[in-house]
């Protein structure tokens, strides 16, 4: 598919492309007219990201959409025009004859080296990244690490075509390359929503335009999960149903199994990504040590974040829920190891625990109204916040920041914090010990109704504990 590399004269008056050559590399320890193992071009490609700052996930996608990760056809001949527009190897890489010349690229080696292909083609995805905020749009905050942050740069790697624009075609180039990564890379939150087009054509051009300095904002950002370094602290997740990961002997998914390991277990990695020779698995494995047991676990996985193995807790169910809500910074544990349970929570902490949830702000003019907290306090902010949002209001300017929260309250909390998440019910539940006139008792059955929580008797004047509380935040979370 054509890459639209000659464009520049059309948009600034001096090269997008700079005066750096591509192809610089004079060795790069690649045996030339030689179909690599699929597991050495997935190496290939994943060291050659890595080295620009690329995930390894799209430009594995890239080559598998664009040659099904092949230099060579069934002949041993270089495969040329793939997709009818002159693209060249594994990478499909377009240039016309004075881009061959002004970026000092060799077509042979092009045409007979993968490794060099590869190169090739993570230079130019990279300099179509460059354009973000001038000829395509920026995304999101503009972290490289970020998949969905590429949607732009992706598709000006195939082309910036009508063909690529998702309100006139709705299979475009930069929708399969996110559906490869979603199957292949085995990511399945990976976002493959369009992001709000702008996009805008010149009378009889098909070349999509965009505003410059435009960004959008996607509403999922999924960091890559190849992209770990040796010694960097990561945890174990997948968001299906399964409840542990395979730690296998080997890196591969035939390999023998050595244990299984549950969700959020704090893990060190301890070496490179490695790969199988499956084509169709564009994940690898990290090497780890888990139980004194070197292994292997597949990157799609692993998650970035230091996760605490608290010493009390001992539930699994418990475990995953407070780790979900750690690695979102939402609650921590104590400085001797320990998460205290069972302990009661204080409504300052369950404030805490709300504004990082919610991601709450307040106006900066805005005045805490409750007379009851210290301005130097720790959870003055906090307590600001909540009382902004009608979260906890107290009363007679007392919001309590050192009581500790009942279940009641909890209830009127959560359902203020989440009321589109729980809509009312046709048919009220009967309680045990709630009865309808209580002050809050829509409040508890909404909880109920949407199984927020299971208990009846629901003992609304007893204390939330710390766990009680990190389990009902993280189920109206993820409702």
């Amino acid at each position: 598919m054509k890459k639209w590399l000659a464009v520049s004269t059309l948009v600034v008056g001096v090269s997008m492309f700079g005066n750096a050559a591509l192809g610089a590399d004079e060795d790069i320890g690649t045996p030339s007219n030689e179909e690599l193992s699929y597991k050495q071009k997935k190496d290939l490609l994943t060291e050659e990201a890595l080295e620009k700052d690329i995930p390894p996930e799209i430009l594995k996608a890239i080559a598998f959409e664009e040659t099904g990760m092949r230099q060579f056809d069934e002949n041993g001949d270089p495969v040329l025009n793939e997709n009818e527009d002159g693209g060249i190897g594994i990478m499909q890489v377009t240039l016309n004859e004075d881009d061959f010349e002004n970026r000092n690229v060799d077509q042979d080696r092009l045409e007979n080296d993968t490794a060099y292909n590869i190169e090739i083609g993570a230079e130019l995805l990279n300099e179509k990244w460059e354009w973000s905020g001038d000829i395509i749009p920026s995304v999101n905050d503009g972290n490289r690490h970020i998949l969905e942050n590429w949607y732009y740069a992706i598709l000006a790697y195939n082309g910036l075509d009508q063909r690529n624009d998702p309100t006139n075609n709705g299979d475009t180039y930069q929708s399969d390359i996110y559906s490869t990564i979603e199957d292949k890379s085995f990511l399945e939150d990976v976002s493959i929503d369009t992001p709000e087009w702008e996009g805008m054509y010149k009378d009889g051009e098909n070349r999509i335009r965009f505003e410059e300095g435009e960004n959008v904002t996607t509403d999922r950002q999924t960091l890559s999960t190849q992209m770990f370094e040796n010694g960097e602290d990561v945890y174990t997740f997948r968001s299906e149903s399964e409840t542990t990961i395979n730690f296998r002997e080997e890196s591969a998914n035939t390999s023998r199994l050595l244990s299984e390991v549950p969700l959020y277990m704090p893990l060190e990695v301890e070496g490179s990504l490695e790969h199988d020779d499956n084509r169709d698995h564009h994940f690898g494995y990290y090497p780890f040590y888990y139980a004194d047991i070197h292994g292997y676990m597949a990157s799609a996985y692993v998650r970035e974040g230091e996760i605490t193995n608290f010493s009390d807790v001992r539930n699994q169910k418990l475990t995953e829920v407070i780790g979900y809500l750690e690695a979102r910074d939402i609650i921590n544990g104590y400085p001797d190891g320990t998460f205290a349970p069972n302990k009661s929570i204080p409504r300052k902490h369950a404030a805490s625990m709300l504004v990082e949830a919610l991601d709450l702000d307040v106006p900066d003019d805005y005045e805490l109204q409750a007379t009851d907290v210290e301005e130097d306090s720790p959870y003055y902010s906090d307590m600001k916040a909540v009382e902004y949002h009608g979260l906890m209001t107290g009363s007679d300017q007392n919001i309590r920041p050192n009581e500790t929260m009942t279940r009641a309250q909890m209830a009127s909390v959560l359902v203020a914090a989440y009321d589109e998440k729980l809509p009312a019910t046709e048919e009220p539940h009967k309680f045990e010990d709630v009865t309808q006139d209580f002050w809050n008792y829509e409040a508890i059955d909404k909880l109920y109704q949407h199984e927020l929580t299971t208990e009846d008797p629901f003992r609304p004047g007893g204390d939330v504990t710390r766990s009680q509380f990190a389990r009902f935040l993280e189920r109206a979370m993820t409702k």
